[in-house]
Parts: structure tokens; sequence; C-alpha cells
């Protein structure tokens, strides 16, 4: 431990304030003490934690960061938010990569005209008994500002995680009301409520929220820490800010829960071969890469072996009421390594199939309806196969704004039936611009699926609305026009979600899509799908979907991936959904995952898009334009 003692300023002032001023490793055993630091690393402040709460010591840390003087937090033997989890996520919210230890050490000299101040916020905290609170003091202008410390995804030292095992999930029942498939939840009612748990500009674990005010739709932004793109940031739209700030919030929880294990430690390393096949998920069915794709210079997993062991995670089968062991690829979808020792990644996933809800069967339905949109926009995609197109109902006022505002930017709006086997309603959106412009973006997809064929509609009409605003303008940097020329040619230049949907926005590119328009005429929604009945039960609603599955063959897992803080205190539980045998969202052309997936090749024969089923050799794969 690395703990000097600091300027005779500072020690003075606290000494003068009828402070207990103690060295790191002179602790008082079931006192309270300040411990100054010159000199620190992530993992001696640790080491500090753990050892104040192995002896039943009370701290407060004060220690400098360049010009920055940190004061806190106040953590006791018993107390959750400690130096520990406030300094990880401290410096996890700074731009560029984590200082995670030696040698990269922080520090230096409390300025001289800050050392009465500090000493006398010491005391203050001290005295209230105030735990779970950093204080930070800029010594150029002496503002100071109070951020609250919470274990977001568990702490090591003052509320660590447990190993994963086995978890059952017991779905019940879950009443709602009305078109809604959410649950009324009173934790989560207002964004402010979200807000006061979720931001936290120096902490997190969401830094900032930004309005998008120049949309017709209000658009808002939740910025998490690290965050890199899209995949770094939480979205939300709605009639107004509000609600819009609350999805985007959402969307956030979603986002970390999923990317890497945050509410249990995973403990089983094997290969498939060395557990129970009745218990573990065989990669192969999962979707594999490639390969003669996994030997290119621009493919930067490691290629998957079935002799090489792999961590697995829990999930529960609800099609067959037990526990799975997943894949921990398939369930976290961070690209990075994150966990000390670990493999590279083999496999490339995204967030598809995760869910966000009040209860795990709200969760899992969102999760599963999600897997059921995607997993039919890439049927439709690679086979190639004709859908019916939809007329809009002229009796929705929602659909019908959004044609409008689609029309007077110059564009027409069509929608296509792209219900699969899963037979949860889908709806394919695509955009064409009237006049093609070779400037900009001309034509754009989405989609929507949900219990009901019209709130699919308006998802699905929704969703490409948006990307029509922002490929127009604030993202419109990355249609270059020559680059993407180029991406016709060599797929293995589309790298990037912006390259997938900005290189079939060509017209150039029109070709890849014209299969969509041999379905003929319009067909109102009525004469393609029975109207729903009302659901009143989430769970009773969920365990239907599951069983409808189970008639085509089709598997629902389940793995929760919940939080404790936002669990426990916002009632949100995670979930990522695996249906085996579905296909997979992936971005950037050398990581598609499309082999051992027959239902690519039968399904659509099935139901009647394609004369006969295809064959593999003779699919083009263009690169998808999902956005």
């Amino acid at each position: 431990m690395n703990a000097n003692v600091p300027a005779p300023p500072l020690r003075e002032a606290l000494a003068g304030a009828g402070l207990t001023v103690r060295d790191g490793d002179n602790l008082p055993a079931g006192g309270t003490a300040v411990v100054p630091l010159d000199s620190w690393t992530l993992a001696s402040v640790t080491e500090l934690a753990a050892r104040a709460r192995a002896a039943g010591s009370t701290v407060l840390p004060v220690r400098c960061d360049g010009g920055l003087v940190l004061v806190g937090p106040l953590a006791g033997p018993a107390s959750t938010g400690c130096l520990a989890c406030a300094e990880r996520t401290r410096l996890d919210a700074l731009p560029g990569p984590v200082p995670a230890g030696a040698p990269q050490t922080m520090g230096g000299a409390v300025p001289p005209q800050a050392a009465g101040l500090v000493a006398a916020l010491a005391s203050d905290v001290v005295a209230a008994g105030t735990t779970g609170v950093l204080w930070a003091l800029r010594g150029e202008d002496l503002e100071v500002s109070a951020h609250r410390v919470v274990p977001f995804g568990g702490c090591e030292v003052c509320a660590p995680v447990p190993p994963d095992g086995p978890r059952p999930m017991i779905i019940g029942c879950h009443p709602v009301a009305g078109s809604s498939l959410r649950e009324d939840n009173p934790r989560t009612e207002t964004a402010a409520q979200l807000r006061d748990v979720l931001v936290d500009w120096r902490l997190g674990p969401v830094l900032r929220l930004y309005r998008w005010e120049a949309r017709t739709l209000p658009l808002v932004s939740a910025q998490l820490p690290g965050s890199a793109g899209l995949i770094g940031t939480g979205y939300g739209r709605s009639e107004d800010f509000a609600e819009a700030e609350r999805v985007a919030l959402f969307e956030a929880v979603e986002r970390l829960t999923g990317m890497r294990p945050r509410g249990v430690r995973p403990e089983v390393y094997a290969t498939h071969a060395d557990l129970d096949p009745a218990l573990a998920v065989d990669p192969a069915r999962l979707g594999l890469h490639e390969p003669d794709l996994e030997h290119r210079p621009d493919f930067f997993l490691e290629p998957y072996s079935p002799e090489n062991p792999i961590h697995w995670v829990y999930g529960w089968s609800l099609t067959h009421s037990r526990d799975r062991l997943i894949p921990e690829q398939f369930v976290y979808w961070d690209s990075r390594v994150w966990y000390e020792g670990r493999k590279q990644r083999m496999f490339y996933d995204s967030s598809n199939g995760c869910g966000l809800g009040s209860s795990q069967a709200e969760a899992v339905l969102h999760g599963l309806f999600e897997i059921a949109e995607r997993d039919a926009f890439l049927m439709a995609w690679h086979a190639r196969t004709p859908l019916r197109r939809i007329a809009p109902p002229a009796d929705d006022p929602q659909l019908g704004r959004l044609i409008d505002r689609l029309g007077s930017m110059g564009h027409d709006l069509l929608l296509f039936e792209a219900t699969n086997d899963f037979g949860v309603p889908v709806v394919l959106s695509m955009t064409r611009r009237r006049v093609p412009d070779p400037r900009l973006p001309n034509t754009l997809f989405a989609a929507g699926a949900s219990r009901h064929p019209v709130q699919a509609m308006r998802s699905a009409a929704a969703e490409v609305y948006i990307n029509v605003r922002n490929k127009a303008d604030s993202r419109i940097g990355a249609f270059d026009r020559d680059r993407l020329l180029a991406m016709l040619d060599d797929p293995f230049l589309v790298l990037t979600l912006d390259d997938h949907v900005f290189m079939n926005a060509l017209d150039e590119a029109r070709d890849r899509h014209d299969f969509l328009l041999g379905g003929g005429s319009a067909t109102p929604w009525r004469e393609l799908w029975p109207e729903p009945p009302p659901c009143r039960d989430l769970g009773g609603y969920l365990e239907e979907w599951v069983d409808r599955l189970a008639s085509a063959g089709l598997e629902v897992i389940a793995a929760d991936q919940s939080e404790p803080v936002t669990r426990d205190g916002l009632g949100l539980h995670a979930v990522k959904v695996i249906v085996p045998g579905s296909l997979p969202m992936t971005f950037g052309h050398v990581y598609r995952r499309t082999r051992n997936l027959p239902r690519l090749l039968e399904v659509p024969a099935r139901l009647g898009r394609l004369p006969g089923p295809a064959r593999y050799e003779d699919l083009p794969f263009h690169p998808h334009p999902f956005p």
C-alpha cells in the first residue's frame, strides 16, 4: 500500500478540525478515520477499502487526481458504495481506457488554499455520517460537487455478486390493462425516478441525457460510460420528451446489463463435449461464422473449435422447464475482453433478444418479440422472399402522421408482412425517395413486431421515419458515395451498422431489394392477420407463445441478466432470450452467422413464399440493410 504522508497544510487542517487522521496501513479497529493519500492506483484503493472493511473501520479517504480533490466516500464495515466502487465507476466514466491498475498512478497535493475547505467538508461528512457520497473539489476554482456512489454491477469489496448457478424462472400471473404489454411499476412511472438512480455525470451508470430538438418526433439519448457510437447509447423516442427520456433510460439499462455479467459471476469453463448435452446448448445450433472467412485479416475473433473450452452461464428453458447452460458469448455481447485471463471472443453477437421489464415475464416477452422481428427480417433478406404489401389503415392517426411527414421529405412508405413460423406479427418497412438523389440515402429499411399488427406497423413506420431523419442530417457524413459504391463489389468493406444501411440506400443497390416488390397490390391488414384478443395476463400470454413456438420445433431459453441496483431499486429485470436455430443479427459482413441454420432454407418455402427449399450455396448473402 502506497499511502505517503501528504503536504503538512492538509494534515494540520484535518487535525485542527478534530478529526482522527491515519495512514492506510494503520486503521483504527471499529473507529472512524480520515485517510489522506498522496499517490494511489485503483488496485491500491481497492485494497484499502477491503482492509478497512475487514478491520471494522469507518474510513473517509482524501486524495487528488491531478487538480481534482476527491473526498469520500465515507464507508463503514456494513455500508455499500465504498472507495473501491467509487473509483472504478469514476475512472470508467472518464474518456479513454480505464486505468485499471499499476503502473498508472494518480495523485497530487491538495492546494494550500483548499486545505481548510477540504477539512471543513471532511468534518461535516464525518459528523453527519453521510455514507456513499463522493465529493469532488476543483482546485482551480474550489467548486464542489456531490455524487452518490452506487455499486452498479456489484463491487468486489462492498457488494460482491454471487457465483452463477441454476436459476429457475417461474413466470406466474402478471396482469396488464388496455393494449399495453407493460406492467404497472410505481418505481418507474416518471423519468425523474429513473434519473435519481441512474444519472450522474461523474460516476454514471448513465452520464448524460441529450434532447434532440431538431426532430419531428421527440428523441432523447442516454450516454453510457466508455460509449462508442450507437452501442454505447440508449435511445428513446415518443410523442413527448418526458416519455422519450424514460424510454432512453430503459434502453440504457438494457444495454448495460446485456453487455457483460453484472449480476452473477460465471463459473463454468468447459467444452461442449465435457457437459451434459441435455443441459448445454451446442454453439453450432446458434449460428456459426463462415469457416472460410475466419482466416481473413479483417476477422478479429478467435476461430471457434469444439475442442476449445469456453465460459458458460445458466439459463432456463421455458419450453421444457429445465436448466440450460448457454455459451457466455451468446448471452453478453460486449466485444471487449473484460474478464482477466479470458480468451478472445469466438462469436460476434449483438443485443438482439435482450429485454427489460418490470418482471421476468415482461422482459422475456419483449426479448422474444425482438428475436422474431430480426429473424423475420434476415430470413426475408437472405432468402430473397417476396412479401405481401400491407395497406396502411386510413383510420389510424399515428400512421397517417408518419406517412405525411415522410411524404413532406419526399419519401414514400411501403409496409410488408414478414411474419414467419414464430407467429409473432412482423412488419418490414421501407422508404423510397420519389426522385432519386445521388447525394442522399434513397432507400431505408426497418421493422416492427408486436402482438397487434397495427402496433407492429406503427413501430416499423416510426423506426424507418427516425432513420430517414437521422440519416438525412446528423449522420449524413457517413454517406460517402464513392466509398459506398465500392461496397457493392466488395461486401467485406461493409464493417459497421452505417455501412450496412448506407450501402443499401444507394440507388445503384435497388436490385438488391427488388424481390420485395413482387407481392402484388397492398392488402388490408385484417385480411393478413386475425384481430388479436385482449391481453389481460402477460404470464399466460407468454406461455401461449412458448407453446406456439414449441409446435414449430423452436425452444425458448432465457438467461437472467438482471443487475442488483436496478432490480432491487427500480424493480427492473433484464434477460437475454435465445431461440436456437433463429437467425442472429450481426454487423460487419465478415461476421455474419448463417451456418447450420436450416430454417433459413426451409421456412420460406413452408410459408409458400418460395416454390421450394433454397440451397445454401445459391443464396447471395448480400449485406443486410437492417438499422
